[in-house]
């Protein structure tokens, strides 16, 4: 029997905050401090990011979009350290009005150009397919499923990013987090418009996640969505 919408909302802001405040007891987050309503920044997000690198999923993709969150800046470094296309979107205006995706390609500058705030300084207009996606997250399980801090159903930007054709069909969808984000189930609380993620990366472990998460119906047209 489904859960009422209601209930269910209510059950995952739960867990979001039942997480948000484990880390912070634990001492265990890191810049900025005020996890609570975001992707926490947490200690080891380096080594789990150096970790990520050292997949194949990574070493594979050509071209990597790597979502702004500031746990995921170590991330945006490597991938521009190992030569590779950093794909991104600038935060704000992309969550208002699906401003267009940039690509960076910076060798010099790396750490500069990893920052949120210079996106548009170092970017060009996204030219490459998307073959690895890396989102943070509030909460996993072992399984994929995912809650991101969207207190509503799926992930409004991830969905954004699937719609715009330059995701490929075979790319993989990875996030790193903290041993303390993971919850035993989520499935009860997850609804068909929430991505599961195929990787997840801590500063210690690696678990892969049996279903796809990107197919055909997922990605835009190409045609009809690339600007």
């Amino acid at each position: 029997m489904p859960v009422p919408i209601d209930r269910l909302l209510t059950r995952r802001e739960r867990i979001r905050q039942r997480v948000w405040n484990t880390m912070r007891d634990a001492g265990v987050l890191s810049f900025p401090l005020d996890a609570f309503g975001r992707v926490p920044n947490f200690i080891g997000a380096d080594r789990a990011a150096a970790l990520l690198a050292e997949q194949p999923e990574f070493i594979r993709a050509r071209c990597v979009f790597v979502a702004p969150d500031h746990v995921l800046r170590r991330v945006r470094e490597l991938v521009l350290e190992r030569g590779k296309v950093l794909a991104v979107a600038p935060p704000r205006r992309w969550r208002r009005q699906g401003a267009p995706l940039l690509q960076i390609t910076e060798r010099r500058a790396i750490k500069a150009a990893a920052e949120v705030d210079n996106f548009h300084r170092y970017g060009q207009p996204l030219s490459t397919p998307i073959t690895l996606v890396v989102v943070g997250s509030v909460v996993v399980d072992k399984q994929g499923h995912r809650l991101s801090p969207f207190r509503g159903l799926g992930d409004r930007e991830l969905e954004r990013l699937l719609e715009s054709g330059w995701v490929q069909q075979d790319a993989v969808i990875a996030t790193i987090v903290h041993p303390l984000q993971f919850a035993d189930d989520l499935a009860r609380w997850i609804t068909e418009v929430d991505r599961r993620v195929n990787l997840i990366v801590t500063p210690d472990t690696v678990i892969r996640t049996p279903k796809r998460c990107v197919s055909a119906d997922d990605v835009g047209d190409p045609a009809t969505t690339r600007r």
